[in-house]
């Protein structure tokens, strides 16, 4: 059997790109287009089993080119999804159902989900019946920016390869987050860096170098038993070495890419960025990324227009905006063009391309070039916001929101996914019954705002669960009552969500988990440790995934009777299970080393502290567990230890 043939029409090349290689994997046969027009004409000459439509399609927007296939007895019954990142209102919803649309799917959309989407909408099987996990390309085509950003929208998990020449690098990527990365390039490795910053010479590297060949360990396991460096300074450079081995990687003007979904990387360094994917990608783009290969991909587009991107996941996406990139953006206003944009100076240039990228600006043909709709079609009604490229023109300029701990941002989220469960949209978004537009949109942004998922990253499955949740939940609060004819609607007819069941009760078990957690936490606080321990085991039995409740019970079991013969022991049992959870996350290895200390395993306390270090270098309190471990060692063994030690 032949394979059954896709064909993609959207305006983003990159997008159409990444969709292309991942439906080829999957055993389709695809093409494209990038404009109404040339959508319906490639139809009308492939007969596709399946299409995918933007709905902001330049020349004939994608209801338009729909309704034109309808119109024809070829296409009545051939299965049509539209993918589009702008406000789906209850009119387009109906366009679409008139339409006999299979589906509507609002970007970014995760790859998974989209390819079950495919499969359903598909009458023919593929060919191959098998899916291979994996894309590649060329970044001359795709540069890195770009694919980060597609790989992000996807939510995609796995590995990375990339190679330019002899050069290559693995990135490990979560949900779409780049979280580790490796590479083969010498001045990458932590020695040289070390030298490159000057915190040690050359001298010291190389006989760092001798001692790692002839008795084994790393440089910097080295460098803190010689004393050479302290684990403040060491934490920094492993930092930095992370830091740069993947902004190096913007660089690259050329050079293939290859991703291997569900893949892990055995050994690589860890990255705990402090910054949002959204303003990874700014820094890489306005810091490392080649001058001459952005001034080619804004040439590309020169005579498009730049409107406000309507994607309401890239709109409320932290970019950490500086003054001129806020002035850019106020500037896109659906008139000028990417040179008229883009024409002043670099960094100008720069900005307008990392917008463009993170799909904040949204490129499209000029005005003049849209085409009449067909006389002999009638088109359907205008829903209330006559166009997504009007309702764009007053999207809030992006807003970095100051970096908070863990345990704040999971309170946060906590409370936030209490009131955004509310059935009634004026209470989950705050407003009054009388509330205006202008106040419900304002509320909606704070709390869209507030809810990303891009805020969890290096957070816990659980939080960004919850986190995903509560931002549909705003989003979904916000178009039942977003303007006076969606409020009527909403007080006439029966609100009701389509769900999926299985993933609407583990969001449900993860919120009651957090909860839970969140509570024995605080209970903990006040030192009534008993009643901590139930409220984790609560959180365990409604989410045994999560590695933090498995690590809690132990650490409360120990807290109720620490004196307690064989105590210690039985806790670090109870914590052992959320390390099998989660091997590379360092709390786990935290508690691991105050409950072996408790146990009087003083080795094994100082390994398991020396882990939560090596997998975040930025844990303070395993560092300073560390350090009391190793002064009491130093203390007893004396004088004479602190110099054979050395």
């Amino acid at each position: 059997m032949a394979a059954a043939t896709i064909l993609c029409a959207d305006d983003d090349r990159g997008f159409c790109q990444i969709l292309s290689r991942a439906f080829t994997q999957a055993g389709y046969r695809v093409e494209t287009a990038y404009d109404g027009v040339t959508a319906i004409e490639r139809a009308r000459a492939l007969k596709p089993a399946l299409l995918t439509i933007d709905v902001m399609l330049p020349r004939l927007d994608g209801f338009r080119v729909l309704e034109a296939l309808r119109a024809e007895k070829a296409f009545a019954h051939t299965p049509a999804l539209f993918l589009s990142g702008c406000t789906f209102t209850p009119d387009y919803q109906a366009r679409a159902r008139k339409l006999s649309a299979a589906g509507v799917l609002k970007k970014p959309v995760p790859l998974d989900q989209l390819l079950a989407t495919v499969r359903d909408a598909v009458a023919s099987a593929p060919a191959t019946g098998k899916r291979v996990a994996k894309l590649a390309g060329s970044l001359e085509q795709l540069p890195f920016a770009e694919l980060m950003h597609h790989l992000h929208g996807l939510r995609v998990s796995g590995v990375l390869d990339l190679q330019h020449g002899k050069k290559k690098k693995q990135v490990q990527v979560r949900d779409g987050v780049p979280e580790a990365v490796r590479s083969n390039l010498m001045q990458e490795t932590l020695g040289h860096l070390l030298v490159a910053s000057g915190s040690i010479t050359e001298d010291v590297l190389g006989a760092c170098v001798k001692r790692m060949k002839t008795s084994g360990g790393l440089i910097g396991q080295i460098l803190l038993a010689s004393q050479m460096l302290d684990d403040d300074v060491l934490a920094r450079a492993l930092r930095r070495q992370a830091d740069e081995k993947l902004f190096e990687l913007f660089s690259w003007r050329a050079g293939t890419y290859q991703f291997h979904e569900r893949a892990r990387l055995k050994s690589a360094n860890a990255l705990y960025l402090n910054r949002s994917p959204a303003d990874l990608l700014m820094h890489g783009v306005l810091e490392r990324m080649p001058r001459d290969v952005i001034d080619a991909r804004l040439a590309e587009r020169a005579k498009l227009v730049a409107v406000p991107g309507g994607s309401r996941f890239y709109q409320f996406q932290s970019a950490n905006l500086d003054a001129q990139g806020k002035t850019l953006l106020a500037q896109v206003d659906g008139e000028k063009t990417v040179a008229q944009l883009g024409a002043p100076t670099e960094r100008t240039r720069r900005l307008l391309y990392a917008l463009i990228s993170l799909e904040l600006v949204e490129l499209t043909e000029p005005t003049r070039d849209v085409r009449p709709a067909p006389k002999k079609a009638a088109a359907p009604a205008a829903p209330a916001v006559t166009s997504p490229r009007e309702a764009r023109r007053s999207a809030p300029a992006p807003e970095q929101r100051p970096q908070i701990s863990e345990a704040a941002l999971r309170a946060e989220l906590a409370a936030l996914s209490a009131q955004l469960g509310n059935e009634n949209p004026w209470q989950a978004l705050g407003v009054a019954l009388d509330a205006s537009d202008e106040r419900i949109r304002a509320a909606y942004a704070e709390l869209a705002k507030r809810t990303h998922p891009d805020r969890c990253v290096g957070a816990s499955d659980a939080s960004r669960r919850m986190a995903e949740q509560s931002f549909a939940n705003a989003a979904t609060a916000y178009d039942a009552i977003r303007d006076a004819a969606a409020r009527a609607s909403w007080l006439q007819q029966r609100k009701q969500n389509a769900l999926d069941a299985a993933a609407r009760e583990e969001s449900e078990r993860a919120v009651y988990a957090e909860r839970e957690f969140t509570r024995g936490e605080g209970l903990l606080r006040a030192r009534r440790p008993q009643e901590a321990l139930q409220a984790f085991r609560n959180a365990v039995e409604s989410y045994p995934e999560e590695c933090d409740y498995h690590v809690y019970v132990g650490w409360a079991y120990y807290q109720v009777s620490p004196e307690a013969p064989g105590r210690a022991e039985d806790a670090i049992k109870l914590v052992m299970k959320g390390r099998r959870i989660a091997p590379d996350r360092r709390t786990p290895y935290l508690f691991l080393g105050r409950l072996c200390q408790a146990a009087g395993q003083v080795d094994n306390a100082e390994k398991m502290y020396a882990r939560a270090i090596q997998l975040d270098p930025d844990c303070l309190e395993a560092q300073r567990e560390l350090r009391l471990v190793r002064m009491r060692q130093d203390k007893a063994k004396g004088i004479v230890g602190r110099i054979l030690r050395r």
